[in-house]
This record gives C-alpha cells, sequence and structure tokens, in this order.
C-alpha cells in the first residue's frame, strides 16, 4: 500500500471554520500533517492543509471527491477547494480546483452523516 501527500488550500474560511475543515479531513482516514492560516481581510484566512493517506484501490479523484464533500459537510456550505495529490516518489502530481459547479456534483454524490454546526 502506497501513501498520497495530499494538498488542500481552502478559502475564504473564518479561523474556527480551518480547524473545522482540517477534523472533516482528519475524520476521513486522512492524517492532517500541518494546517496553516494565511490571513485574508475581512478576519477570513485561506487555509492550507497537508495531509498523507494510505492509498487502497479508490483512485486519487474518488478521495479527493470524498475530502471535498467532507469539509462543505462540516462547514454547511461551498467554498473554494485546489487540491494537489502525489502518489509516491516518482509519481506525477495531480491538481484540482473544485469550483461550485463541483459543490452540486459531489454533494448530491455522497452521503454522510449530519454536520456539526461550525
Amino acid at each position: 500500500m502506497s501513501q498520497a501527500q495530499i494538498y488542500l488550500s481552502i478559502a475564504p474560511l473564518s479561523q474556527h471554520e480551518a480547524a473545522a475543515a482540517a477534523n472533516a479531513v482528519a475524520a476521513l482516514d486522512t492524517k492532517v500533517v500541518r494546517l496553516i492560516r494565511q490571513p485574508l481581510a475581512g478576519g477570513m484566512c485561506l487555509a492550507a492543509i497537508e495531509a498523507e493517506r494510505a492509498v487502497r484501490h479508490e483512485s486519487p479523484v474518488w478521495c479527493l471527491e470524498r475530502l471535498a464533500a467532507g469539509i462543505w459537510n462540516e462547514l454547511g456550505r461551498y467554498t473554494r477547494i485546489t487540491a494537489n495529490w502525489q502518489e509516491g516518489e516518482e509519481e506525477d502530481e495531480m491538481w484540482w480546483c473544485l469550483e461550485e459547479a463541483d459543490y452540486r456534483r459531489i454533494m448530491s454524490s455522497f452521503r454522510l452523516t449530519a454536520r456539526r454546526r461550525v
């Protein structure tokens, strides 16, 4: 079983939502290595989450969509997510930008537990 290195950039978020997003990622069998909050105007921030995940038989697209669904479910709303996936040492990096249209498509596909209030 190989390891994937995952980088998620999520914005705009409140400081509290940044922590909730990291907790949502950790709840989905993904180890959060580091959470970085970069301040934005109006008390908001950009959250950068560095994480690792054991790769089983799922595709990178399915795994990242599941993580995005978990984050959006936890927050109770859409926020833009840019994702990077690198599996193994030799593999090329893959990048995704999840927009509002992806939010509608993905959230209708994933059935998750009820969100906690953020």
